[in-house]
């Protein structure tokens, strides 16, 4: 015994280094039981091993040892070393390691390892008895680690990069950042990268890229100007850390886009133009500028504006978009004898914010104009038409007014002041009432004024005259007389046209006829008219009866009949607005029947042929039409008491034979069917 633990400290001096025994759990035992196909038995361990470490990329020469094992077993028995697992006997790679010498247990590997592929081996080692072949110990777990080189250089997503950066791009400010990734172990020299700029193409002193080594942003230094560089060419490198340091490169192509850092100039400071007076003028001047930025760019573009001298608003300026000139145009008339010159300024910037830079650094946006010009407009004169003060007026007179009335008065001047004669003409007057004088303008009547007149609307009468001057052309002006006519009683009323003739049916019963009138004037000249009835005539007023005097409704009292088919009328009287009825009979039953109908129709009735004394007048059958709610109340009233008067003929004409009674049955009946006709027509 004592033999044996010398051996064993002269063995642990030897390989400098012994991995501790770890404390299997049951789950690992029992893994252990069933990959070795052995019973479970509990073993002291008294594994020692080497540090097995192999460097990836190895050229050999092959087999190399890596290490070696050992077993404190060995002093008692004979034994023989084993190994299995991944890099042995399993996947990934079979046949890499072994153990040649089974007796002292020095591991073997047989060609190179890629790390990348495969950065380390768990691998399983076992001992059994040489003699009985019983596995004598657990089975030891051991990691076999392979040592990272620096085989890889960093590499870029792809060779070239191509950006757009605005000329107004501020220095300091990140362009791009390019990135690239390197196979080698991580967090180690193998796998930090640096960036590095190798070149710019140009090389400009104002104009300049740098770049961040370790993040690789590429940032700007000074400032852009398109019109100078407009791209630029970087080649980068990136390098790792590693021994020896592995790099790659790619190319940047920056392009720059055109912004405004050069102002617009004028290329004329001072114009001088003419221009005529009365009327609108465009494309008067056109104002030329230069500008070094690219053409049709919003940094070229030129916007113009008047900053002085148009606060009348006679002028407005706009852009060419062809020529980037400016256009000066007259958009309200000059007036020579008010203004007759006028100084614009012109100011001029372009439609993107100036973004200059000087000494090498790009200054903050302004919108300051680039330059200004003066144009001088002189307005040449030219013949003004006259001015009526005012341009229109009312004036306000009764109808009937009598010819030679004096209306009002037109009054012109003439604004150039010349000092020229005006002449007035009458330009407007439809009904020819009024004359102008040609000198004076002074309005006067010639026939009398009659507010019914077609030419009057509303009450409104317009005149209009004319001013013309004795320039070269004469011009006119034109001024405006709004006459209103005030209504008076000129006119009287009259029957309306299906009121002047009527016609009664010979009948045993009575119908109501309506009679109404018309007024040419307004209120309070018109209606409601008073009706009477005119008893000159024959016995007028024993036949019939007046109703109401708004509307007047005639009621037959006394029908006197002639035999035959003969017809009595009257004719009628137009003596101050007075008409008499005229009464015609007839025999016939069927217009009778039909007269209910035609009064809902609004209708006039059939027309009969008259007698002779008819015959000249065109009679034409006319019943009571359009009947509003209250007329027809009246008319059933009318109606009711036309009734009551046929009843009792002595209450109005005790002269009279009286008529038979009609029974109160008869008279219901006669309500009930008027009734009847009044829901029928609503």
């Amino acid at each position: 015994s004592v033999c044996s633990l010398l051996i064993n400290v002269i063995f642990i001096s030897k390989v400098g280094l012994i991995n501790c025994l770890r404390q299997e759990t049951k789950d690992l035992a029992k893994q252990t039981q069933a990959e070795s196909h052995r019973p479970l038995r509990r073993y002291k361990r008294r594994w020692v091993v080497t540090t097995l470490e192999l460097q990836e990329e190895d050229t050999g020469p092959f087999p190399k040892f890596v290490g070696e094992l050992f077993n404190n077993m060995s002093v008692n028995m004979a034994l023989m070393y084993l190994i299995s697992g991944p890099g042995v006997d399993r996947y990934p790679e079979i046949g890499l390691f072994s153990i040649e010498d089974h007796e002292n247990g020095k591991i073997y590997v047989h060609r190179p390892v890629d790390r990348e592929t495969t950065p380390s081996f768990t691998v399983y080692f076992d001992v059994v008895n040489r003699l009985t072949g019983e596995y004598v110990d657990n089975s030891l777990i051991f990691n076999i680690r392979i040592t990272d080189v620096n085989d890889h250089a960093p590499q870029f997503p792809k060779n070239e990069f191509s950006v757009s950066v605005r000329e107004s791009h501020a220095a300091g400010q990140p362009v791009l950042q390019l990135l690239t990734v390197d196979l080698d172990e991580e967090n180690t020299p193998n796998s930090r990268v640096l960036y590095f700029l190798v070149s710019q193409k140009p090389l400009l002193k104002e104009s300049g890229f740098e770049i961040d080594r370790d993040s690789g942003e590429i940032r700007l230094l000074g400032c852009l100007d398109y019109e100078t560089a407009p791209r630029f060419t970087l080649l980068i490198r990136a390098r790792d850390c590693g021994e020896p340091p592995l790099s790659a490169t790619a190319t940047v192509h920056i392009s720059v886009q055109e912004g405004n850092n050069h102002r617009p100039t004028f290329i004329q400071e001072n114009y001088k133009i003419q221009v005529p007076e009365g009327r609108v003028s465009p494309d008067v001047l056109r104002l030329p500028v230069q500008d070094e930025d690219s053409p049709f760019t919003s940094a070229w573009r030129a916007k113009f504006n008047i900053s002085n001298g148009n606060e009348g608003g006679h002028f407005d300026i706009s852009t060419d978009p062809e020529t980037n000139e400016g256009i000066l145009n007259v958009i309200k008339a000059l007036d020579y004898e008010t203004h007759p010159a006028s100084s614009l300024v012109i100011a001029v910037e372009n439609e993107e914010l100036l973004v200059p830079c000087e000494v090498g650094e790009l200054q903050k946006p302004r919108r300051k104009a680039a330059a200004s010009a003066m144009v001088l407009v002189q307005v040449t004169d030219a013949n003004d038409p006259p001015v009526f003060h005012p341009r229109s007026f009312v004036v306000s007179e009764v109808e009937g007014a009598r010819p030679g009335t004096r209306l009002g008065r037109f009054n012109a001047t003439d604004p150039d002041g010349s000092g020229s004669q005006i002449r007035y003409e009458l330009a407007h007057d439809p009904a020819s009432w009024v004359t102008v004088d040609e000198r004076s303008g002074a309005v006067v009547t010639r026939q009398r004024l009659d507010r019914e007149s077609p030419h009057v609307n509303n009450g409104v009468y317009v005149i209009i005259a004319h001013a013309v001057d004795e320039g070269h052309p004469p011009q006119t002006g034109t001024g405006t007389l709004t006459l209103l006519l005030s209504d008076i009683n000129a006119n009287a009323p009259s029957l309306h046209p299906r009121s002047r003739y009527l016609e009664v049916c010979e009948s045993s019963e009575p119908e109501p006829l309506l009679i109404e009138a018309e007024d040419g004037d307004l209120e309070p000249s018109s209606d409601p008219f008073t009706f009477e009835l005119d008893t000159t005539q024959g016995h007028a007023g024993d036949t019939w009866k007046l109703g109401e005097n708004r509307v007047a409704l005639l009621l037959v009292l006394r029908c006197d009949c002639v035999s035959g088919a003969q017809r009595h009328s009257c004719p009628a009287l137009h003596q101050e607005g007075l008409q008499t009825l005229i009464m015609y009979n007839d025999e016939s039953r069927a217009i009778a029947g039909q007269i209910g109908s035609e009064v809902r129709n609004q209708k006039p009735a059939l027309p009969t042929h008259t007698a002779e004394e008819g015959a000249a007048l065109g009679a034409k059958v006319s019943v009571a039409a359009g009947l509003r709610g209250f007329k027809v109340a009246l008319q059933m009233v009318s109606v009711a008491g036309t009734a009551w008067l046929f009843s009792h003929p002595s209450a109005v004409a005790p002269h009279r034979k009286p008529m038979p009674h009609l029974p109160s049955a008869t008279f219901v009946t006669l309500c009930h069917v008027l009734l009847l006709l009044v829901l029928v027509y609503f």
